[in-house]
C-alpha cells in the first residue's frame, strides 16, 4: 500500500508540475508578446510599486523560466517559493480590494496558484522530476503516510 501511495503522490506532483509550468510559460509569453511589458508596468505603476519596469520584466522572466523549470522538475522548491511570493504580492498590491472572484478582477486565481506553489515548496518535484537526480532524501522516511510499525522508541 505504501508503494502505491508513493507512486500516486509522484504522479500527482508530475501532473500538477506540468500543468502549472505550462500555465506559467503561457501567461509569461502572453504578457511579453501579446499585452506587452508596458501594460504590466502600467499596472505596477498604478499600484504604487517602485521600479515597475524592473518588476514587470522580473515577473515575466520568472514565469517563462520558472515554468520551464517546473515542467522538468528542476529547482522545484525554489520555483514553488517564487510562485507563492509572486501571487501573494499580486494579491496584496493589486487585487485585495477587488474581492474574491477572478471574473471581477479578484484574487481567486492568485490564491490557487499560491497554494499550488506551496505544494511544490513543501513536496518538491517527486521522483518524476529531474530534481530527484540531484537531491536524494537522507533516509527512506519520506512516506506520505507513516507506518506505525516503523516508529522507533528512543531510550535516553
Amino acid at each position: 500500500m505504501r508503494g502505491f501511495l508513493r507512486v500516486l503522490r509522484d504522479l500527482g506532483l508530475l501532473v500538477a508540475r506540468v500543468v502549472a509550468g505550462v500555465t506559467l510559460v503561457v501567461r509569461g509569453w502572453h504578457r511579453w508578446q501579446v499585452t506587452g511589458l508596458d501594460a504590466q508596468e502600467a499596472v505596477l505603476r498604478a499600484a504604487g510599486m517602485p521600479n515597475p519596469e524592473v518588476l514587470a520584466l522580473a515577473a515575466v522572466a520568472f514565469e517563462l523560466i520558472g515554468g520551464v523549470l517546473l515542467v522538468f522538475g528542476l529547482a522545484t522548491p525554489l520555483v514553488g517559493l517564487g510562485i507563492v511570493a509572486l501571487n501573494v504580492a499580486v494579491i496584496l498590491t493589486t487585487r485585495a480590494d477587488a474581492g474574491f472572484y477572478q471574473h471581477e478582477g479578484g484574487w481567486e486565481y492568485n490564491a490557487a496558484q499560491a497554494a499550488l506553489g506551496l505544494v511544490f515548496l513543501v513536496f518538491g518535484a517527486g521522483r518524476t522530476g529531474l530534481d530527484h537526480l540531484f537531491v536524494r532524501p537522507r533516509d527512506d522516511h519520506d512516506r506520505l503516510i507513516a507506518d506505525p510499525h516503523d516508529a522507533q522508541v528512543s531510550h535516553s
